[in-house]
């Protein structure tokens, strides 16, 4: 029943998406959006926040806790029409800095990792990234069986029909295929699942990474280029390519620490900056040094 209702509603969202503008769309979807906000936020009695390091900037209102939880309802709403984003009607609504990098390595015909953290709408990279004329796909945990009803029909509406939109851990074969083939790979960093690695993060703390993005960009000789997504409210968004990791830290299992601390180095910023869109699953990889815990 659930998946049933998840198919109309992407369907009826496809279909107010061609009849309204931006806009207006928006706008109809919005008291929606701010009273399941509201209700998630306040009526909802959350536990204490754990400790957070003071260079992630913790402290958010209730407020803007609220403005990113009904954003984030809004943004997903977006996963409903992915080939949508490549016409004139969404022109501008996403601006991508450090393009040239990946540019230059598509043009090269050099495989690239994009590590990115689940911070800000990071599940609109791939579509903002396929309209800007890059056939990205995600690695993503489980098994290809079990992709829901509702995400197989989204997939037929991507831009690059022929290109899968996400490889699943039962499909590593297929993956490595995707990357032989020069094509650019979103790795979360932040997963739970795999190998891991303590890296430092900032005074005191340390970020367990999973290294599957390290390992596959030694693998497959590939350009490791930190990434992220910032919504800036209103369906406006923009994403931030990072400068690639050094090459003499994949060279070896020695050089992986470095190629962890270049990645978070490069988005730490976006987490200070916009503290209210980080994630659960962002949280759970920060650790606190026991010498320098608090008793």
């Amino acid at each position: 029943m659930r998946d049933a209702c998840g198919l109309l509603l992407c369907f009826i969202l496809r279909g107010a998406e061609r009849v309204f503008s931006i806009g207006i769309f928006y706008r109809l979807l919005k008291p929606c959006a701010f009273a399941r906000a509201a209700f998630n936020t306040v009526l909802k009695n959350p536990r204490p926040a754990a400790p957070l390091p003071d260079c992630f900037r913790a402290e958010t209102t209730i407020r803007a806790a609220r403005q990113w939880r009904m954003n984030n309802y809004l943004n997903h709403i977006i996963e409903s029409f992915p080939e949508r984003l490549a016409g004139d009607k969404w022109k501008g609504r996403c601006r991508i800095e450090g393009i040239s990098r990946l540019r230059q390595a598509r043009q090269a015909g050099r495989p690239v990792i994009l590590a990115f953290c689940h911070f800000g709408p990071y599940y609109l990279l791939r579509p903002w990234l396929r309209a800007a004329g890059f056939p990205v796909s995600f690695l993503v945990e489980g098994k290809a069986g079990n992709r829901s009803a509702l995400k197989r029909l989204e997939d037929r509406f991507a831009l690059f029909p022929e290109i899968p939109t996400a490889f699943h851990l039962d499909e590593l074969r297929k993956t490595a295929e995707f990357l032989a083939a020069g094509n650019p790979l979103l790795i979360a960093i932040d997963d739970e699942s795999g190998k891991q690695m303590d890296v430092p993060f900032c005074n005191g703390w340390t970020f367990e990474m999973a290294t599957g993005a390290v390992r596959l960009a030694i693998r497959h000789r590939a350009e490791l280029i930190p990434c992220a997504i910032v919504d800036e409210g209103g369906w406006h968004f923009r994403i931030e390519l990072g400068r690639p990791v050094p090459a003499e830290f994949l060279m070896t299992e020695a050089g992986w620490i470095c190629a962890g601390k270049h990645l978070l180095d490069e988005m730490r910023p976006h987490f200070q900056a916009r503290p209210e869109q980080r994630t659960a699953d962002l949280i759970r990889r920060l650790k606190q040094n026991p010498s320098t815990a608090a008793p």
